[in-house]
């Protein structure tokens, strides 16, 4: 394990990693208990959960990913991070748990009496699709438990700090790690990567297009799904163009891997993409625009390997992630803002002692708010 607490760590009554067996809790400390969805699909977000647990281990503070059923780890990125089963939390004084916005209306009722920081990776999901259109029954995604909300980008930090004013929101930097990501030793592939599970009606589009005017004769295509990291990782360093897909996000994490990796990203930036879709970094398309989407793809593949303006733009691509989104600088805002919090409820006393693993399994529904949606749509309709 890349942080061993070993004989340091200890306690009966603390927390520990079932796939490990070792305890969790370092003697006189509190707990960072980071919730995390049981959902072994390939999302940047959950990876970061456990990447934000490894750096905190690694810097001495207690730190554990939580899941509601016993066992369950992810499986699609290489990991030893510590994992609790929610039926083995028990909290004590100083202890904080971690919430991710997902969760939605059901924040309030997780663990009522226990502080939790929301941790806010994608501000569109903050609110779940309102059945009910009466300004009063909508119901609160924070409450006095909320001790602060942490932003994964200066995007969400604005959405956010724009909705909750009176609630202290942090933000933390995301770093690519260049052994994972990085530009191949030979030459790029003809070859042009995409992930169809984002935006696939505006994907299809762009291709049937470029289909038609032949743009795409000589080129392969290669559809990033379900893949581990390092399969994902080894497509984007032999294709020569990736498709960012990005839509009401609040990183778009894969369009600057594929930038680290040497790739010419053309597509949706989704608001939060302007950080790193630069003029001099990539071609960055604004929402919708399906025919100017396919139009810069189209000039791209016509222009490669012989203009020198698409080798400079990957040059600078690359030279940007390399000094602006590093692991360092991760790594010093994930302890900064989660050591801060532990500090501010260091003497708080939980009026509960225990998570109810129920409370984590019944997930944020966003399928039974579009389901609500759509029936309150089709009463309506029959009036």
């Amino acid at each position: 394990d890349k942080a061993d607490p070993g004989a340091s760590w200890r306690g009966s009554n603390t927390p520990t990693d079932r796939h490990g067996g070792r305890t969790l809790r370092s003697v006189g400390m509190a707990m960072l208990y980071f919730v995390c969805p049981d959902d072994n699909t390939p999302y940047g977000g959950i990876r970061f959960l456990y990447r934000c647990v490894d750096t905190l281990v690694a810097a001495g503070v207690s730190a554990t990913i939580v899941h509601a059923k016993a066992g369950f780890r992810c499986t699609w990125f290489e990991n030893t991070t510590p994992i609790t089963p929610a039926s083995d939390v028990h909290f004590d004084t100083g202890d904080l748990l971690v919430l991710p916005e997902c969760f939605q209306e059901r924040i309030p009722h997780i663990a009522p009496g226990v502080p939790h920081l929301i941790f806010n990776q994608g501000p569109h999901d903050t609110f779940p699709l309102i059945s009910d259109f009466k300004i009063g029954a909508w119901k609160p995604v924070t409450s006095a438990d909320t001790v602060g909300i942490v932003a994964n980008s200066p995007y969400t930090h604005a959405y956010l700090r724009y909705c909750f004013p009176s609630i202290s929101i942090d933000q933390i930097s995301l770093g690519i790690d260049p052994k994972i990501y990085h530009p191949p030793q030979g030459e790029k592939q003809r070859a042009i990567a995409f992930m169809p599970r984002k935006r696939r009606k505006d994907l299809t589009q762009v291709l049937r297009i470029l289909d038609l005017r032949g743009a795409l004769d000589g080129w392969e295509l290669v559809a990033i799904d379900r893949m581990t990291q390092s399969e994902t990782a080894g497509v984007m360093q032999r294709s020569a163009v990736f498709l960012a897909l990005n839509e009401r996000e609040g990183f778009g994490l894969p369009p600057l891997e594929a930038l680290a990796s040497g790739c010419i990203v053309v597509g949706y930036h989704g608001g939060c993409g302007r950080l790193y879709m630069r003029e001099d970094t990539a071609f960055a398309v604004d929402d919708g625009e399906v025919v100017t989407f396919a139009s810069r793809v189209e000039s791209v593949l016509h222009r490669y390997g012989s203009d020198e303006e698409l080798n400079r733009m990957c040059r600078n691509a690359m030279a940007m992630v390399k000094d602006e989104f590093t692991l360092e600088k991760e790594a010093a805002d994930v302890v900064r803002v989660f050591s801060a919090a532990l500090s501010g409820v260091a003497i708080v006393k939980p009026s509960k002692d225990r998570l109810d693993p129920e409370t984590l399994i019944a997930q944020p529904s966003r399928i039974k708010s579009a389901i609500s949606l759509v029936q309150y749509t089709l009463a309506n309709s029959r009036r």
